[in-house]
């Protein structure tokens, strides 16, 4: 056989060939034994699983009631003009009247703040005849200007005061009142781990009558869901003639949810 003009041969292996392919081959066979210690401490089979064992999915929810102790308002001053600048200054003395009148009704703790302001131009649609084609457009009609703040309250106590106080001054829209918790934080904690305990009571039970018992948590995952529930505002007496009555808010409890589900290994 020919390789590069010259003649070679397989038989032509001396003890020099011999020992460059058996210095190779030990390298080779070294460099697996160094990668050995290393392919056995990966985490897929440290992770492995006792075939005599049984593993457990189980899915759990915990949640915890409690009474809001913040609730928020939105409150939106909305006045129109001819022009912008009209409705912007025609805005200014509302939104002035209403800050003034409903920082006399907050506490210490409470707060007011501005969201958002803005003046947008109002569109009307109009008709124009040409020839015989009838034509439709928008023109501008006016603008209006819009100024929407946030209360934060403290005293539920006084949340149909604030709102009617809000109204009585300027505000013309109202969206609320959204409940909260100030340890809101914690609370979904608490409902995370009563989740937990749930899971674990329901796998020592499967493990009792299966003869087993729970080994160890292999995985586990949480979702966390809050929903407030309200009650009905509750009727609000007759008021006597000429007399005012707050607008009747009732608060409701709120309600932290978690769900967790929860793989566990079962063993002899």
């Amino acid at each position: 056989m020919k390789k590069n003009g010259r003649l070679f041969s397989w038989h032509r292996f001396d003890h020099r060939t011999f020992h460059g392919l058996h210095s190779w081959w030990g390298r080779l066979f070294l460099l697996f034994a160094l990668m050995a210690p290393l392919t056995l401490a990966t985490p897929a089979a440290a992770a492995a699983e006792n075939p005599q064992n049984t593993l457990v999915e189980l899915d759990a929810e915990g949640q915890v009631e409690v009474k809001p102790d913040k609730a928020t308002f939105n409150f939106t001053v909305v006045t129109e003009a001819a022009q912008a600048q009209e409705a912007s200054q025609a805005n200014a003395k509302e939104a002035e009247k209403f800050l003034a009148a409903i920082k006399q009704v907050l506490g210490p703790d409470d707060k007011v703040k501005t969201l958002q302001f803005y003046v947008n131009p109002v569109f009307r649609r109009v008709e124009k005849v040409q020839g015989k084609e009838k034509l439709r457009k928008d023109e501008i009609a006016g603008y209006r200007a819009s100024h929407r703040f946030q209360v934060e309250l403290r005293d539920l106590n006084k949340l149909g005061q604030v709102a009617d106080t809000a109204l009585k001054n300027g505000a013309n829209e109202v969206h609320g009142p959204y409940f909260s918790h100030t340890q809101e934080e914690d609370l979904r904690n608490q409902a995370v781990v009563k989740a937990l305990e749930r899971a674990r009571k329901l796998a020592d039970a499967l493990a009792q009558a299966a003869g087993l018992k729970v080994a160890r948590v292999v995985k586990m995952s949480t979702s966390h869901a809050m929903h407030p529930r309200f009650e009905m505002a509750k009727a609000a007496p007759m008021a006597a003639p000429g007399r005012e009555v707050d607008t009747p808010i009732e608060v409701g409890d709120i309600t932290y949810r978690a769900r967790l589900t929860v793989t566990y290994e079962l063993a002899p």
